[in-house]
């Protein structure tokens, strides 16, 4: 499916703010990680479902994808994998489910590993983890982008 180019004002520039948009249906994860990321002068855009956040790529330009992987409706697996054809951004998959238990031998964040996730964190995880996986991600985008032009 073409999609037209997004629309946004982000520059490039490595001294631009980075935009993020976190995927999250639990709006005090999102709340969270927007607080964290607003004090690195992040610009942080929260959608609640898969379907809302693929929408606001489809309108705007981001620097990092952060999604959790469980979600109603759309699950965050299946996105990954429709961002990851559709648009070279970074994406950070979350899960606060097990990696691994007695009763699920399935690794969900290795699924979106697969899927097309670019790194993959267990939640909780501490801000400094954020902010880590965060800033690599930016730079990701923007080296890329770099060799582009």
């Amino acid at each position: 499916m073409a999609v037209a180019p997004p629309t946004g004002d982000r520059a490039s520039s490595a001294n631009a703010p980075a935009r993020i948009l976190v995927i999250d249906d639990d709006s005090c994860v999102g709340a969270a990680i927007q607080a964290i990321l607003d004090r690195r002068q992040c610009e942080t855009v929260l959608a609640s479902r898969a379907r809302a956040g693929i929408d606001m790529l489809e309108r705007s330009m981001f620097d990092v994808v952060l999604i959790d992987i469980f979600m109603p409706g759309l699950s965050g697996l299946n996105a990954i994998e429709y961002i990851r054809h559709e648009w070279p951004i970074p994406i950070i998959a979350m899960s606060g489910f097990p990696l691994r238990t007695l009763e699920d031998t399935v690794d969900h964040l290795s699924i979106a590993a697969r899927r097309g996730a670019t790194l993959c964190m267990r939640k909780p995880f501490k801000p400094s983890q954020l902010i880590e996986a965060v800033e690599w991600s930016v730079g990701l985008r923007r080296h890329a982008e770099g060799s582009i032009h």
